[in-house]
């Protein structure tokens, strides 16, 4: 509810969504403290991992969308922009909240913007042709634009002593009332919407969150035991070497690091990896190799979405991405390979991870 104080219409949705959340949220995963802390003027935001089954089915594929709109800055999160898209409009692209003139009028789409605040923050993220709030992949990402501003803005008046409070709860509270309404308080109003909003958004936070159970130093199973099928295993197929196994999976899947390693690369490999892919698209898709040390690397094919970079260090269980269909697929699913001998990555290289997990106490 951008930039806008709440009308009937929008405390409805408030309310919908709440009782939403207490059903979805009894069944995952909880991760850390749920409070914005600052550590000199380092704000750390609520939230770790997207869990991107959590996001319902019919917008799935906008997780990286809420990826890249968790990223602009360390305050905003990927599992609070989700928590907050719920609140907002429950993930409905064509939702509307009617509010008069005097108020910046209605609010629309997925995200909830006002006419005025697009106006500054929309843009044309996708590339589609069209620059509008009704448009969620455009929305999400002026979503996160706006509310890493937001934050910054709470950080330097809160440094300044201008304003009290939480930077993340006061960026969020902004977000549904304007900068006006918090600056003149000094703080976040007491009682009313805007007081409620920021712990509507957090309270759905742990429901967007995944956590890692796998201990540093050992190797793990590259998707969470009982979540996949091997439908595909290493060997000559079709006259050519499959070079590694296929685990097909439900979309949104966590990826884990199968150990501790460096992300040689990580990135799209194919035409296009903003779509599906299908059995005539070339190429592995959004794709990371992570490299292990003493010759072994592993190799991760199809991601949805990547949630890491060249250079990162991971560790044993860390998602580092998400199951999806980029590149030369026919569904959702992973394609895990393991080689010895490499870097570099051929199909030389290349050996049946089956037993190489199976000799780690993993079953695949």
């Amino acid at each position: 509810m951008s930039q806008h104080p709440a009308s009937p219409a929008t405390v409805l949705i408030t309310l919908t969504t709440a009782a939403l959340a207490v059903i979805a949220g009894g069944a995952l995963i909880i991760v850390g403290g749920l409070a914005g802390t600052i550590s000199g003027t380092a704000i750390t935001g609520p939230g770790g991992v997207l869990n991107v089954q959590a996001i319902p089915a019919h917008a799935r594929h906008l997780a990286t969308w809420v990826i890249r709109a968790g990223s602009h800055c360390p305050q905003i999160t990927p599992p609070l922009i989700a928590a907050q898209i719920e609140q907002e409009s429950n993930w409905n692209p064509d939702a509307l909240a009617h509010n008069p003139p005097e108020h910046g009028g209605n609010a629309i789409g997925i995200a909830q913007f006002q006419a005025g605040t697009w106006a500054t923050w929309g843009q044309d993220a996708n590339d589609n042709g069209t620059n509008s709030p009704w448009d969620p992949e455009d929305a999400i990402w002026a979503q996160g634009r706006l509310m890493c501003d937001l934050a910054a803005w709470a950080t330097r008046l809160l440094a300044a002593g201008a304003l009290d409070g939480d930077p993340v709860d006061l960026a969020l509270a902004a977000y549904f009332c304007g900068r006006g309404c918090i600056h003149a308080s000094g703080r976040i109003p007491a009682g009313g919407p805007t007081a409620d909003y920021p712990a509507h958004v957090r309270s759905r936070v742990a429901t967007y969150s995944l956590a890692t159970a796998v201990p540093p130093g050992r190797w793990t199973l590259p998707l969470p035991p009982g979540s996949y099928q091997l439908t595909s295993g290493f060997g000559m197929r079709w006259g050519r070497l499959h070079a590694g196994i296929d685990l097909a999976a439900p979309t949104g899947t966590p990826i884990h690091a199968a150990a501790d390693g460096t992300v040689l690369d990580a990135g799209c490999t194919s035409p296009r990896c903003d779509i599906p892919g299908s059995p005539q698209t070339p190429g592995c898709g959004l794709r990371i190799n992570i490299n292990h040390g003493r010759g072994i690397l592993t190799r991760y094919c199809h991601a949805l979405a990547l949630n890491v970079t060249a250079g990162q260090q991971v560790t044993a269980g860390q998602t580092i991405g998400w199951v999806g269909s980029t590149g030369h697929s026919s569904g959702p699913h992973l394609h895990f390979e393991l080689h010895q001998g490499a870097p570099p990555a051929t199909n030389d290289t290349a050996t049946d991870p089956i037993p190489y997990l199976q000799a780690a106490d993993l079953n695949p």
